[in-house]
């Protein structure tokens, strides 16, 4: 690597200078439009090869570092994930919601992204309404089976006569 010149204007700038341009190189915005961002907003005059070097020996620390905080906080949602599934899932959702929103409200949106996101959440809306139909299944199971249970007793009671015995089954069954 190389030594910084003295002379580097970019790289003597104050850290917040030094941050904005790290978030405008990082953000996607060509060396070009950097150039002149940088002149109007510092003043400074300044080529793409300095921007390159500042590219090197500040944007590249700073993009390795994002990575490594973005790998950590997966890392962390993750576990936080096979702990509390539910709450990741309904956290997930809101994001897609909020992301849905924001891309629905902006001009330039792409169509195709904004069309993905809601298609995602649909998806979710009927998974939850298959689960809750399944949940309602499940709960009129175990209710068929303690009718089951009673009417085996019922059916088993030697102490019953037939007509005894037909009336609690309509007791039951509630008929």
């Amino acid at each position: 690597m190389k030594k910084t010149r003295s002379d580097a204007k970019l790289m003597n700038l104050p850290e917040e200078q030094q941050a904005q341009i790290v978030d405008w190189l990082l953000g996607g915005i060509p060396y070009r439009q950097a150039r002149e961002m940088i002149k109007t907003e510092f003043g400074i005059k300044t080529s793409f090869a300095a921007l390159s070097s500042f590219w090197d020996q500040v944007c590249t620390p700073a993009l390795l570092a994002r990575r490594r905080r973005a790998v950590s906080t997966a890392d962390e949602m993750a576990a936080d994930a096979q702990t509390m599934p539910g709450k990741f899932d309904e956290a997930t959702l809101d994001a897609i919601r909020q992301a849905a929103f924001n891309l629905a409200i902006k001009p330039q949106s792409n169509p195709g992204d904004v069309k993905k996101l809601f298609t995602l959440l649909l998806k979710a809306k009927d998974q939850e309404l298959k689960n809750k139909d399944i949940e309602i299944k499940l709960r009129r199971l175990e209710l068929v089976e303690k009718q089951v249970t009673k009417a085996r007793g019922a059916l088993n009671d030697s102490a019953l006569n037939s007509s005894q015995r037909e009336q609690r089954m309509k007791e039951i069954f509630g008929l």
